[in-house]
Formats: structure tokens, C-alpha cells, sequence
């Protein structure tokens, strides 16, 4: 299953990385790793980026809201064997705002469901634009 999800991971990575226009090369060398390396993860047989070489990745292939969350929902799938996936931007930003714990744990214990969390999703929405 990792070894899937990994293969899986690599295959949009590089659709991404072809679909702008950008050579394996050009593309390890703005994420800072070795060609072979970056070649190895396309081909599903080394594990995903870094947190950091994702961030570098998103920004050197100008990545839409959408791909983003896309790659980073994949990169989580594709480290886990029996963990819990969180996608690497969301446990960033839970990491570094304490008050996200804080909302979900209070949302488990007052048993919140998916009604009480639209709510709270349409506002952000709404706020967005």
C-alpha cells in the first residue's frame, strides 16, 4: 500500500513538473536535491520531499490552490503505513497556531459534527472571497 501510494505521489509530481514545462534537472535544482533523487520520487522508489522541498516545489511550479493541496494531501498518503495522514501544510499550520488543537479537541468532546463545522467552513469561505 505505501509502496502504491508512493508511486502514486511520483506520478503527479511529475505530471505537475511536465504540465509547466520544467525539466527534472531544473526542477531538483530549485528543490535542492540531486537529480536522482528527485528521479527516484517521481519513479516511486524513495519516499516524498520534505515539508521545506514541497514548500520549494509548489513555488518553483507557481502551483494553483488546488495542486497544492493536491501534493500535499498525496505526499502525506504516500508516508504513512499506519499513521494518521495529515496533509504536511495542515500539521504546519496546526504546529505553529496552538488554538487549531485547541478547536478540535473542544469540537471531539462536544461531539461538533458536520453541520456545526459547515457553519464555521461557509464563514472562512465567505471571509475568502
Amino acid at each position: 500500500m505505501e509502496t502504491d501510494n508512493r508511486l502514486r505521489f511520483g506520478r503527479y509530481v511529475e505530471s505537475l513538473r511536465k504540465s509547466k514545462g520544467k525539466s527534472l534537472r531544473a526542477t531538483a535544482k530549485a528543490i535542492q536535491i540531486s537529480p536522482q533523487y528527485y528521479s527516484e520520487v517521481e519513479k516511486g522508489r524513495s519516499n516524498t520531499f520534505t515539508s521545506e522541498r514541497l514548500k520549494m516545489l509548489v513555488h518553483f511550479l507557481h502551483l494553483d490552490e488546488n495542486e497544492t493541496h493536491t501534493l500535499y494531501d498525496m505526499a502525506a498518503e504516500s508516508r504513512s503505513s499506519n499513521d494518521i495522514v495529515t496533509p504536511q501544510d495542515c500539521a504546519d499550520y496546526m504546529l505553529g497556531n496552538s488554538y487549531v488543537i485547541e478547536a478540535l479537541r473542544l469540537s471531539m468532546e462536544t461531539g461538533a459534527g458536520e453541520k456545526e463545522w459547515q457553519v464555521f467552513l461557509d464563514d472562512l469561505k465567505a471571509r475568502k472571497g
